[in-house]
């Protein structure tokens, strides 16, 4: 992305000296966004933590581009400008899916633009006030809102400095922990305790978000899925796996798309429940962390 960067500027610089050679020469203004802010209601929404990686900008109604962050950009505007920052992620972890995500908020501005003028932008965002809240698990009440398989090692509450995710300014005493070598076995896995009924009659996005970090010895793997089982009319059930999690030993956040699924599955869907599961090699000790559990939507 910022090699694209570099080459737009440098498409713009031959506009410049080409355009000289006409009646009007056309210059641009410089746009300047080194990082965003996020903040949330945490009793409305949990943490504040984000993954926010890119920046979609808009000039006057018109799309000015994608860029990673930090980014530095040229753009062919001047005079009186509104001016739109929407904040993008890596949808499912995956670099070559970076979307404007639409439970966040847009960020709107106006500038006077002068031209060959360097703008610093700082847009803050947070939850937009139609995403709605179906789900949240942040360890910190009585109880767990996850059921384990049978034979599964269980989701435990952990309270170890070292395992807790921390956000600045939150207080987080918990997080959640599975640790496979608890009965041996070479699996996890849980499942929401509460069923969705959200389709595409009813619901118009609907993701999950989640922290989490993973304790694996050097040389082994631990695979951990997310996905959906589906209870249909019919009373029977059926397995949808979402994506697979990159392994990481420190915190990562990471945003599920889930509409997608119950859209193909709304015709002879009843609801669903969510399920994070993880394998490794037999006789294998490896934990798995969690925190900050949410499934959102936005209801039509």
């Amino acid at each position: 992305m910022k090699f694209f960067n570099y080459l737009f500027g440098l498409g713009i610089s031959f506009l410049i000296i080409f355009s000289g050679c006409g009646k009007e020469m056309t210059i641009p203004v410089y746009f300047q966004i080194d990082s965003v802010d996020f903040t949330a209601d945490y009793v409305a929404f949990g943490t504040a933590s984000h993954k926010i990686t890119d920046v979609w900008v808009t000039v006057n109604g018109t799309s000015v581009g994608v860029y990673e962050l930090p980014a530095k950009f040229p753009v062919l505007a001047s005079g009186q400008s509104k001016i739109q920052i929407s904040p993008g992620i890596m949808l499912d972890g995956l670099t070559a899916k970076r979307p404007s995500y639409p439970m966040y908020t847009t960020y709107i501005t106006s500038e006077n633009l002068k031209v060959d003028t360097v703008y610093q932008f700082y847009p803050s965002f947070t939850y937009a006030d139609y995403v709605k809240v179906a789900f949240i698990e942040d360890f910190e009440d009585a109880g767990m809102k996850f059921t384990a398989k049978e034979n599964s090692p269980s989701l435990k509450k952990t309270g170890e400095t070292n395992e807790i995710f921390y956000y600045p300014g939150e207080i987080n005493n918990y997080s959640g922990k599975i640790s496979i070598a608890d009965t041996g076995a070479s699996f996890f896995e849980i499942t929401s305790n509460d069923a969705f009924s959200f389709k595409n009659t009813n619901t118009r996005y609907c993701f999950l978000e989640l922290n989490y970090k993973m304790q694996i010895p050097k040389n082994d793997t631990l695979i951990v899925e997310v996905g959906l089982y589906v209870n249909n009319i019919t009373g029977t059930k059926v397995q949808f796996p979402l994506i697979k999690i990159r392994q990481s030993e420190v915190w990562k956040k990471i945003y599920i798309n889930v509409t997608e699924t119950i859209n193909s599955q709304s015709a002879t869907m009843k609801d669903f429940t969510f399920y994070i599961k993880g394998t490794t090699r037999k006789g294998v000790t490896a934990s798995c962390l969690f925190d900050n559990i949410k499934l959102l939507y936005v209801p039509l």
